[in-house]
């Protein structure tokens, strides 16, 4: 189940139009928020109001990253090899994975995870990389 409908996507956050399936965006994005929060977050109406924003917004985020880079298609699970790389008028993507941080939270930053996501779900404490809570 998607975090945030499409009446919070188009109405509150305002994210880029959708031409594709927004239903189908926003629940591949909760997917990768969820995977991104290590799988703690079970009832969001639980959490604080901030943290419950920010949450709603790296989904949108990350289901607005996914529309401009290429739709559902791009995120399916296929990787490009290292060198490997494609362009599509202004936008061009090169493959391969590098490390990184945004905003001091350092680890894997894929072409698959907004910078914009990760910084929400940062600001909210909710990367936390630690044992069991």
């Amino acid at each position: 189940m998607p975090i945030v409908d499409e009446d919070y996507y188009n109405n509150i956050y305002k994210g880029v139009r959708v031409e594709s399936d927004l239903s189908a965006l926003l629940e591949r994005a909760s997917d990768i928020v969820r995977q991104n929060c290590t799988y703690v977050i079970d009832d969001i109406e639980k959490l604080p109001s901030f943290m419950r924003e920010n949450l709603k917004k790296a989904v949108c985020a990350q289901a607005e990253f996914m529309e401009i880079n290429g739709e559902l298609e791009s995120f399916s699970g296929g990787n490009f090899s290292s060198g490997a790389g494609f362009s599509i008028g202004k936008f061009s993507m090169s493959g391969g994975n590098s490390s990184g941080s945004v905003g001091g939270v350092s680890g894997k930053i894929s072409g698959r995870n907004s910078p914009d996501m990760l910084a929400y779900l940062e600001a909210a404490g909710l990367l936390y990389r630690g044992g069991f809570r």
